[in-house]
């Protein structure tokens, strides 16, 4: 990987981070001006940031640490999803999905990440792949897809690719037979 590849994915990294940071403000400043509404929506985007802020490879690299070059590097992501994922389900465990569609886009968002970080790590470190293939260009793409779809969903808290309306028609359809 050249230099510039190493650079360009720390700073892609960073501003997806910073995105889930500009989130948070725009939530908290929202809530301000609402101060008697619901908090779920604020307390999901401050979680996604804190998280993300403390998986951020630029930050660790200032910290002293190789992320990056590490065996463990996805297994660290991994983990930090999964922690972030069931921190966010127990925060928004009494809101319904009609109320804060965000928190489905958020559930899939972290869910994927986490599957494809899982596959990194054994395509790396158990299966020894060392070569770039195509697994490696959908893990990249898709990351950052399901990252832009979080950041949107807590923007807009809208059900904006109709996965709500799915989500419904799956488990309605399911209960009705």
């Amino acid at each position: 990987m050249s230099s510039i590849e190493y650079y360009f994915e720390l700073y892609v990294a960073s501003f997806i981070m910073w995105s889930f940071l500009m989130v948070f403000l725009f939530n908290l400043v929202k809530k301000s001006a609402f101060p008697k509404g619901d908090t779920a929506l604020m307390a999901v985007s401050l979680t996604i940031f804190l998280f993300y802020l403390f998986s951020d490879p630029l930050i660790i690299t200032v910290l002293g640490f190789d992320i990056l070059h590490s065996s463990v590097t996805y297994l660290f992501w991994f983990s930090s999803n999964l922690v972030c994922l069931l921190i966010i389900l127990r925060l928004t465990s009494g809101t319904y999905l009609g109320k804060l569609p965000a928190k489905l886009y958020i559930i899939i968002g972290l869910t994927v990440s986490m599957l494809l970080f899982l596959a990194m790590h054994i395509d790396i470190n158990v299966l020894m792949n060392y070569e770039p293939w195509w697994f490696w260009t959908f893990y990249s793409i898709t990351v950052n897809v399901m990252d832009v779809m979080m950041i949107i969903a807590l923007l807009t808290n809208k059900d904006f690719l109709g996965l709500l309306g799915c989500y419904r028609w799956v488990f309605e359809t399911k209960q009705s037979a």
